[in-house]
Protein backbone atom coordinates (compact mmCIF):
# COMPACT_ATOMS: atom_id res chain seq x y z
CA UNK A 1 0.00 0.00 0.00
CA UNK A 2 2.84 2.45 1.15
CA UNK A 3 5.00 1.56 -2.20
CA UNK A 4 1.47 2.23 -4.22
CA UNK A 5 0.68 5.64 -2.94
CA UNK A 6 4.41 7.01 -3.41
CA UNK A 7 4.86 5.46 -7.39
CA UNK A 8 0.75 7.27 -7.09
CA UNK A 9 2.69 10.36 -5.48
CA UNK A 10 5.88 10.09 -8.28
CA UNK A 11 3.65 9.54 -11.59
CA UNK A 12 1.64 12.41 -10.51
CA UNK A 13 5.05 15.10 -9.88
CA UNK A 14 5.94 13.70 -13.41
CA UNK A 15 2.63 14.81 -14.93
CA UNK A 16 2.91 18.14 -12.64
CA UNK A 17 5.93 18.84 -14.11
CA UNK A 18 5.34 18.16 -17.73
CA UNK A 19 1.98 20.16 -17.41
CA UNK A 20 3.75 23.15 -16.66
CA UNK A 21 6.76 22.93 -19.08
CA UNK A 22 4.28 21.79 -22.20
CA UNK A 23 2.30 24.70 -21.00
CA UNK A 24 4.88 27.13 -21.19
CA UNK A 25 7.55 25.48 -24.07
CA UNK A 26 5.06 23.80 -26.09
CA UNK A 27 5.55 19.81 -27.00
CA UNK A 28 8.50 20.24 -28.63
CA UNK A 29 10.07 23.26 -26.41
CA UNK A 30 9.66 20.54 -23.32
CA UNK A 31 12.36 18.16 -23.44
CA UNK A 32 12.15 15.09 -21.21
CA UNK A 33 15.11 15.52 -19.20
CA UNK A 34 14.08 19.51 -18.30
CA UNK A 35 10.56 17.34 -17.40
CA UNK A 36 11.94 14.72 -15.18
CA UNK A 37 14.86 17.35 -13.44
CA UNK A 38 11.57 19.43 -12.74
CA UNK A 39 9.92 16.20 -11.34
CA UNK A 40 12.72 15.13 -9.23
CA UNK A 41 13.16 11.98 -10.74
CA UNK A 42 15.31 10.48 -13.49
CA UNK A 43 14.82 9.56 -17.14
CA UNK A 44 14.66 6.13 -16.11
CA UNK A 45 12.04 6.79 -13.88
CA UNK A 46 9.84 8.66 -16.41
CA UNK A 47 10.27 6.21 -18.81
CA UNK A 48 9.42 3.53 -16.46
CA UNK A 49 5.66 5.42 -16.15
CA UNK A 50 5.51 6.22 -19.65
CA UNK A 51 6.74 5.10 -22.99
CA UNK A 52 7.46 8.41 -24.67
CA UNK A 53 6.44 12.05 -24.62
CA UNK A 54 3.88 11.82 -26.59
CA UNK A 55 2.06 9.46 -24.37
CA UNK A 56 3.22 11.85 -21.21
CA UNK A 57 1.46 14.93 -22.87
CA UNK A 58 -1.53 12.51 -23.43
CA UNK A 59 -1.58 11.84 -19.95
CA UNK A 60 -1.32 15.14 -18.64
CA UNK A 61 -5.04 16.14 -20.97
CA UNK A 62 -6.45 13.43 -19.86
CA UNK A 63 -6.02 14.10 -15.99
CA UNK A 64 -7.38 17.44 -16.25
CA UNK A 65 -10.19 16.41 -18.70
CA UNK A 66 -10.97 13.58 -16.75
CA UNK A 67 -11.92 15.76 -14.06
CA UNK A 68 -14.93 17.59 -15.86
CA UNK A 69 -15.56 14.65 -17.41
CA UNK A 70 -16.39 12.91 -13.49
CA UNK A 71 -17.73 16.25 -13.04
CA UNK A 72 -20.78 16.45 -15.43
CA UNK A 73 -23.36 13.69 -13.26
CA UNK A 74 -23.05 15.19 -10.34
CA UNK A 75 -24.73 18.46 -11.70
CA UNK A 76 -26.49 17.39 -14.72
CA UNK A 77 -28.45 13.86 -13.19
CA UNK A 78 -30.17 15.80 -11.07
CA UNK A 79 -33.60 16.97 -11.79
CA UNK A 80 -34.45 19.24 -9.29
CA UNK A 81 -34.32 23.20 -10.15
CA UNK A 82 -32.38 22.42 -13.31
CA UNK A 83 -31.46 25.93 -14.02
CA UNK A 84 -29.62 26.05 -10.73
CA UNK A 85 -27.77 22.92 -11.64
CA UNK A 86 -26.60 24.59 -14.75
CA UNK A 87 -25.40 27.65 -12.93
CA UNK A 88 -23.43 25.35 -10.26
CA UNK A 89 -21.87 23.68 -13.50
CA UNK A 90 -20.71 26.80 -14.68
CA UNK A 91 -19.18 28.24 -11.39
CA UNK A 92 -17.59 24.86 -11.10
CA UNK A 93 -16.08 25.36 -14.63
CA UNK A 94 -14.67 28.57 -14.68
CA UNK A 95 -12.80 28.00 -11.00
CA UNK A 96 -11.54 24.73 -12.77
CA UNK A 97 -10.53 26.42 -15.67
CA UNK A 98 -8.74 29.07 -13.77
CA UNK A 99 -6.97 26.35 -11.46
CA UNK A 100 -5.81 24.52 -14.04
CA UNK A 101 -4.60 27.56 -16.37
CA UNK A 102 -1.59 26.16 -17.41
CA UNK A 103 -3.84 23.11 -18.91
CA UNK A 104 -5.48 25.51 -20.74
CA UNK A 105 -2.51 27.23 -22.29
CA UNK A 106 -0.84 23.26 -23.29
CA UNK A 107 -4.07 23.04 -25.16
CA UNK A 108 -3.82 26.12 -27.26
CA UNK A 109 -0.27 24.98 -28.14
CA UNK A 110 -1.81 21.82 -29.55
CA UNK A 111 -4.31 23.65 -31.62
CA UNK A 112 -1.57 25.15 -33.31
CA UNK A 113 0.94 22.55 -33.31
CA UNK A 114 -2.12 19.79 -34.22
CA UNK A 115 0.15 16.84 -33.15
CA UNK A 116 -1.60 15.38 -30.93
CA UNK A 117 -5.40 16.90 -31.59
CA UNK A 118 -6.61 13.18 -33.16
CA UNK A 119 -5.82 11.60 -30.53
CA UNK A 120 -6.50 13.83 -27.60
CA UNK A 121 -10.22 14.60 -29.62
CA UNK A 122 -10.71 10.92 -29.22
CA UNK A 123 -9.99 9.94 -25.94
CA UNK A 124 -10.96 13.04 -24.29
CA UNK A 125 -12.59 15.67 -25.92
CA UNK A 126 -15.42 13.53 -27.65
CA UNK A 127 -16.31 11.49 -24.72
CA UNK A 128 -16.97 15.00 -22.54
CA UNK A 129 -18.33 16.55 -25.92
CA UNK A 130 -21.12 13.52 -26.03
CA UNK A 131 -21.63 13.84 -22.21
CA UNK A 132 -22.43 17.44 -21.89
CA UNK A 133 -24.73 17.21 -25.40
CA UNK A 134 -27.18 14.10 -23.95
CA UNK A 135 -27.31 16.28 -20.93
CA UNK A 136 -28.44 19.28 -23.06
CA UNK A 137 -31.10 17.39 -25.36
CA UNK A 138 -32.29 15.79 -22.23
CA UNK A 139 -32.91 19.47 -20.60
CA UNK A 140 -34.91 20.48 -23.91
CA UNK A 141 -36.64 17.42 -23.97
CA UNK A 142 -37.95 17.67 -20.35
CA UNK A 143 -38.63 21.92 -20.76
CA UNK A 144 -36.02 22.66 -18.20
CA UNK A 145 -33.87 25.22 -21.16
CA UNK A 146 -35.23 26.27 -24.80
CA UNK A 147 -34.54 24.42 -27.84
CA UNK A 148 -31.18 25.51 -28.58
CA UNK A 149 -28.31 23.95 -30.33
CA UNK A 150 -26.55 21.68 -28.10
CA UNK A 151 -23.35 21.28 -30.20
CA UNK A 152 -22.98 25.64 -30.11
CA UNK A 153 -24.17 25.50 -26.61
CA UNK A 154 -21.08 23.90 -25.81
CA UNK A 155 -19.00 25.34 -28.24
CA UNK A 156 -19.91 28.76 -26.73
CA UNK A 157 -19.55 27.50 -23.42
CA UNK A 158 -16.09 26.36 -23.45
CA UNK A 159 -14.88 29.48 -26.11
CA UNK A 160 -15.86 31.77 -23.54
CA UNK A 161 -14.02 30.46 -20.92
CA UNK A 162 -11.16 29.22 -22.54
CA UNK A 163 -10.52 32.56 -24.55
CA UNK A 164 -10.15 34.28 -21.21
CA UNK A 165 -7.58 32.53 -20.05
CA UNK A 166 -5.61 31.98 -22.96
CA UNK A 167 -5.55 35.80 -23.22
CA UNK A 168 -5.20 36.43 -19.79
CA UNK A 169 -2.13 38.20 -20.11
CA UNK A 170 -3.36 41.10 -22.59
CA UNK A 171 -6.60 41.08 -20.23
CA UNK A 172 -4.54 42.61 -17.51
CA UNK A 173 -3.04 45.22 -19.76
CA UNK A 174 -6.42 46.20 -20.74
CA UNK A 175 -8.05 45.69 -17.17
CA UNK A 176 -4.88 46.79 -14.34
CA UNK A 177 -5.98 43.92 -12.85
CA UNK A 178 -4.92 40.11 -13.01
CA UNK A 179 -7.72 38.55 -15.03
CA UNK A 180 -7.20 35.05 -12.73
CA UNK A 181 -7.68 36.52 -9.08
CA UNK A 182 -10.37 35.44 -7.34
CA UNK A 183 -12.14 39.00 -7.30
CA UNK A 184 -11.80 38.38 -11.20
CA UNK A 185 -12.80 34.84 -11.47
CA UNK A 186 -15.84 35.87 -9.59
CA UNK A 187 -16.89 38.47 -11.30
CA UNK A 188 -16.06 36.15 -14.30
CA UNK A 189 -19.02 33.40 -13.15
CA UNK A 190 -21.35 35.84 -12.49
CA UNK A 191 -20.91 37.86 -16.48
CA UNK A 192 -20.99 34.05 -18.19
CA UNK A 193 -23.85 32.94 -15.91
CA UNK A 194 -25.72 35.73 -16.84
CA UNK A 195 -25.35 35.40 -20.46
CA UNK A 196 -25.53 31.55 -20.66
CA UNK A 197 -28.83 31.07 -18.35
CA UNK A 198 -30.21 34.52 -19.89
CA UNK A 199 -30.26 32.36 -23.56
CA UNK A 200 -31.16 29.21 -22.20
CA UNK A 201 -33.98 29.68 -19.62
CA UNK A 202 -37.21 30.07 -21.53
CA UNK A 203 -38.60 33.68 -21.12
CA UNK A 204 -41.32 32.73 -19.03
CA UNK A 205 -39.34 31.18 -16.26
CA UNK A 206 -36.79 33.91 -16.50
CA UNK A 207 -37.03 36.12 -13.07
Amino acid sequence: MIMKKRDGMTKDRILDAAEELFASKGFDGAKVQEIATLAGVNKAMLYYYFKDKDELLIAVVGRIIGGIQDAIPRFFDREENAAHNIENFLDFYIEYLSRNSSFVRLMAWEMLSARHVKAIAREYIIPVFSLMRERIIEAIRKGWIRDISPEHTVFSVVGMNVFYIVASPIFMLVLGDDPLSPEMIAKRKQAVKDLVMHGLIPEKERP
